[in-house]
């Protein structure tokens, strides 16, 4: 579980193109009636993006947090590529099916397997719906607060549901407008990762053969 904390940590804001945020986003009152509905018409959602980001994790008991960068690939239809650069190259590709690592010597490992464990199949729908940014799908394994501002800006508070989920997420927050601009994550631990993109590109619309290939 705690490999899918990370997970979700670099993946939640993958499919919302998101900019670079204000320093200081004031919100509104919570939103009333009508649900999620105010934050899901309020993002964009591109079929392919490509972007760059930075994560920092705060570990409990540390005082300087694990900083990491890079680039990666959504194909809305097909899944995620997320390939840290700095400090050390590694690559993460998530698809419907499977969760699996490359290294730069070409080695690879399966983390999580749809076709071999139920179990499994239930996490990668659970990450397909945060990269697919599908926030009813969302909503029925957390607990939402919307907040929403008149400006068109918004911040999105997830609670897990189920005990399980509760054992290793305390929160998870989103914050943008037509984009995710940041995503923090509280994990039941005491550990905090934050995430935030930094550059982004969803032209040209469809991915080249190169960029579907890596999904074959």
């Amino acid at each position: 579980m705690r490999r899918l904390s990370w997970v979700l940590a670099v993946l939640a804001l993958a499919a919302f193109s998101p900019v670079p945020a204000p320093a200081h986003a004031q919100a509104s009152a919570p939103a009333g009636q009508g649900g999620n509905a105010g934050v899901r018409e309020r993002l964009a959602q591109p079929a392919v993006l490509r972007g760059t980001f930075e994560q920092r994790k705060q570990l409990k008991g540390f005082r300087n947090p694990l900083v990491s960068r890079g680039d990666f690939l959504l194909l809305r239809e097909r899944g995620v590529a997320w390939d840290t650069t700095e400090p050390f190259a590694s690559s993460t590709l998530l698809t419907r099916e499977r969760l699996l690592t490359r290294l730069p010597d070409g080695s690879q490992r399966v983390v999580l397997d749809a076709a071999t464990s139920p179990g499994m199949a239930a996490v990668n729908s659970l990450l397909m719906a945060l990269v697919a940014g599908d926030v009813d799908a969302l909503a029925t394994q957390f607990h939402t607060e919307e907040i929403l501002s008149p400006d068109g800006r918004w911040m999105l508070r997830l609670q897990p549901k189920e005990a399980a989920l509760a054992r290793v997420f305390r929160r998870i927050t989103l914050r943008g407008d037509r984009f995710v601009r940041e995503v923090e994550i509280e994990e039941a631990a005491g550990d905090l990762t934050s995430l935030r993109f930094l550059t982004l590109v969803d032209q040209p619309a469809a991915p080249t053969a190169a960029e579907a290939a890596r999904f074959d």
